[in-house]
């Protein structure tokens, strides 16, 4: 599904990325649809629908439109990346908020907990601070182990932040990386000076984890942060605690279910890591399906043969070229201007001066 949550800085805070075809589908007689989202295996809606318990999804009726969640869970989920073994979910910001005499008005301070096999992204996302007079912290656990991050960001005017417009460079936002493979986590904010001095600005600090590309920082993102509580995240997951080698042997169990598709390890940091399905490269679709990975026509969808004509492969293509040109390399993907090689041009030479030395030699010979 495509993101609608989204806000663009000037006229909204969070820009959408455009998603791929919707190829996932869920098993046969079963529910694929909650809402506008398209629900693929190995997730699914009602018994025998989903692959494990822990893909079990409910669909929630009560929102508009419904939204799915994971079961037990109140987590919303906006997304699947199935490819990647990902999902887009949405989680609430946190913020921190003062009156003109620097009393605090509001605070909240979301946790997010994770239910195995997932963890939270640290490729995809990262930690956001917004506010002239904040400090945020960051605390989540791998395990029984512990990780805290975090940043500060200030400015004393808004004029200072309108030059740093679109940057979060610490001066009214600050940005970092996360650790991988963490469960849970919790967003803590405060205040300085609890923001006296810039009150007729910047009244509240706000900081959230947020996917990367879905956030861009400018002077409204003030305004335009007070009225969002919930912004768009990306959580990992995979399948069991075995690798490919170890799940392969099983058959049975095994996930990889279609032609054309391979397991990929996956690595979280985590004692007992699964593996995740992708299909090969030059198809598209479900590799959790069985005959879930279907030829993919780049000449139809890319065209990529900027000369000459595309010819569409089982799982590739190559380019024929017209007369003059010739495939460059040995994968016939591309054209390129036949000229003679250097070889060609020597040998070339080569017989016209035999020629011209045995003209010679005829003529001084006869003549």
């Amino acid at each position: 599904m495509q993101l609608s949550l989204v806000v663009i800085l000037g006229a909204a805070i969070f820009t959408t990325i455009a998603a791929a075809p919707a190829l996932p589908q869920a098993l046969p007689g079963c529910r694929d649809k909650c809402g506008d989202l398209t629900i693929p295996f190995p997730f699914g809606i009602g018994d025998g629908c989903y692959l494990r318990p822990e893909f079990n999804l409910t669909c929630d009726q009560s929102t508009t439109p419904p939204s799915a969640n994971l079961t037990g869970h109140t987590i919303r989920i906006s997304d699947f990346y199935l490819a990647e073994a990902e999902l887009q979910v949405m989680t609430f910001t946190s913020r921190d908020c003062y009156d003109t005499k620097g009393l605090r008005t509001n605070r909240n301070t979301p946790i997010l907990w994770l239910p195995p096999p997932y963890t939270i992204s640290d490729t995809k996302n990262k930690f956001v601070a917004v506010g002239c007079d904040t400090y945020a912290l960051f605390q989540g656990f791998r395990g029984e182990e512990r990780f805290i991050t975090g940043c500060m960001s200030l400015c004393d005017s808004l004029g200072s932040v309108e030059y740093q417009d679109s940057y979060c460079s610490g001066i009214g936002c600050c940005q970092t990386s996360i650790p991988s493979g963490l469960k849970n986590c919790t967003v803590q904010l405060s205040s300085y000076y609890n923001h006296t001095s810039i009150m007729d600005f910047n009244p509240c600090s706000y900081a959230f984890t947020v996917e990367q590309g879905q956030f861009k920082f400018n002077s409204t993102s003030f305004q335009q942060l007070n009225s969002i509580s919930q912004i768009p995240m990306v959580i990992n997951w995979e399948i069991g605690d075995e690798t490919c080698d170890i799940a392969a042997q099983k058959r049975e169990g095994f996930a990889c279910k279609a032609d054309y598709s391979k397991c990929v390890n996956r690595n979280t940091n985590i004692n007992g890591s699964g593996y995740i399905c992708q299909c090969l490269p030059g198809y598209r679709g479900n590799p959790y399906l069985p005959h879930g990975c279907q030829d993919f026509d780049e000449c139809k969808a890319l065209n990529p043969c900027s000369i000459g004509s595309c010819v569409n492969l089982d799982g590739n293509y190559s380019c024929k070229c017209p007369k003059g040109y010739k495939n460059d390399g040995t994968n016939k993907q591309s054209c390129i201007k036949d000229e003679p090689s250097n070889l060609l041009l020597i040998i070339s030479l080569g017989m016209f001066h035999l020629r011209v030395t045995g003209i010679i030699i005829f003529m001084v010979i006869y003549i």
